[in-house]
């Protein structure tokens, strides 16, 4: 019995050891922190196992919690044109201007009765006129997760109708053509971004978290990759990229030219954004060309040459855990800010020649977070779309951040939850050849 007490207390004090950062338990302790969690586990493990039992697991992964406030009683069903069976979506109207054009709505829908993940694209009267399944295709011998585990995030429709498409959790990028049919796929984990350069002969993308690809629109071939590790090799002064890289204190050898250990997603690229010449003139620090690019896990953003791969701006700490920064007209730096683990997200811009940091839209206006991921665009006529895809919705708002449409994505058959919707693009109306869509009929 006293064996017995000592060796409770020798656990115990293994466990709080671990927990508490200290490695004086050594490989005691982890194997002690194992064996402490295993009731959870098996917890887990059984959760799973429901959630297979019921098929709730088939959704898991594209579905969110509703808030308990979201009231859609005065939205209607998203309209659609003949043989468009998209359960789910609804749309509400605002009072105010609805810009005229396209819109592309990517996410979760259950469409034709079968959970997909799917494009729609919506007329200038808002209407659903057509919809592409985006399904994964076996690359290179490597089979795709399952259509239910992954998360559509990255998509570029062309003037043709064509579609770029990615996912988080991809072994791929693909092209498909508007009647849907495979026209290349390129094997790799690529995620998050699909941007056309200004040629729009290639898009940016990532391949992992730790790499810039430049892609061939034509063909799927793979023109450059960027590495993080280049960057980080080319700016030796400007060691901004090294903060999530541990390095021991060595305090008895004092070694030199070590290499420390990564964090978990040290950086986790999430979007890349090239300069249009039509306003290069408006950053007088940079040029047509040059790279934004955000860094989620850092709250960084910065500017890259592409051919040098000199950084020639960064600013760390003004967003919290971002996405999809932009380069505006006005020589500002829009980007959607998170805000992860706050009550809010917002739109800010920055200036990078003076730091100055106004917010174009604050969430608190419309209830608007989103704690990961989420897209933004800003129109011509200073309009801006937000999708927000942890509330499974997408909204529009005028100049003075009134909501002027809003699409919601509800799960059929719930009062709780909703699907993803992953973007909102839109599109003017002389942008999209759709009269020259044909399709064969279906077999």
């Amino acid at each position: 019995m006293l064996l017995w007490a000592l060796a409770t207390v020798a656990f115990g004090w293994a466990v709080k050891s671990k927990v508490a950062g200290e490695d004086r338990s050594g490989h005691f302790g982890n194997l002690a922190v194992e064996v402490a969690s295993f009731p959870d586990l098996v917890t887990d493990v059984l959760g799973q196992v429901a959630g297979y039992a019921t098929g709730d697991y088939k959704d898991a992964e594209l579905r969110v919690e509703r808030e308990a406030n979201a009231d859609y009683s005065d939205f209607e069903t998203l309209p659609e044109s003949a043989g468009i069976d998209v359960q789910g979506p609804l749309l509400k109207v605002h009072q105010g201007h609805v810009v005229p054009g396209w819109r592309m709505l990517a996410g979760t829908f259950t469409v034709d009765g079968h959970l997909e993940n799917a494009i729609l694209l919506l007329s200038p009267e808002l209407k659903i006129v057509k919809r592409w399944i985006l399904e994964e295709t076996p690359v290179d011998g490597v089979e795709p997760r399952p259509k239910y585990r992954k998360f559509v995030h990255g998509v570029q429709m062309l003037a043709d109708g064509s579609v770029i498409f990615t996912y988080d959790g991809s072994i791929s990028l693909q092209r498909i053509d508007s009647c849907g049919k495979r026209l290349w796929s390129t094997g790799g984990e690529f995620n998050h971004a699909v941007t056309l350069n200004e040629a729009r002969d290639a898009v940016w993308t990532f391949r992992g978290f730790t790499t810039i690809a430049e892609v061939s629109v034509d063909d799927g071939r793979v023109i450059r990759t960027i590495p993080v590790e280049d960057i980080i090799a080319a700016n030796p002064t400007t060691d901004i990229l090294e903060v999530r890289r541990l390095h021991d204190n060595d305090l008895n050898v004092n070694s030199r030219n070590t290499q420390g250990k990564w964090l978990y997603d040290p950086f986790h690229l999430n979007d890349v954004e090239p300069l249009p010449s039509a306003i290069a003139d408006r950053f007088k620090d940079f040029a047509a060309g040059d790279l934004l690019i955000s860094a989620r896990s850092l709250n960084l953003l910065f500017v890259i040459d592409p051919d040098t791969l000199r950084i020639k701006w960064w600013r760390a700490g003004m967003t919290e855990r971002q996405h999809d920064p932009d380069w505006l007209p006005t020589g500002e730096i829009l980007i959607l800010n998170n805000r992860m683990s706050r009550d809010y997200s917002e739109l800010v811009a920055i200036d990078p020649a003076n730091y100055k940091r106004r917010v174009l839209f604050d969430g608190r206006k419309n209830g608007f977070y989103t704690r990961i991921r989420g897209k933004h665009e800003l129109y011509p006529d200073g309009h801006q779309a937000i999708s927000s895809p942890q509330q499974g919705r997408a909204f529009e708002v005028d100049r003075d951040g009134n909501v002027a449409l809003e699409v919601v994505n509800p799960k059929p058959g719930s009062d709780t939850q909703n699907y993803v919707i992953s973007e909102m693009q839109w599109f003017p109306l002389n942008a999209l050849d759709v009269e020259n869509w044909q399709c064969p009929p279906a077999t």
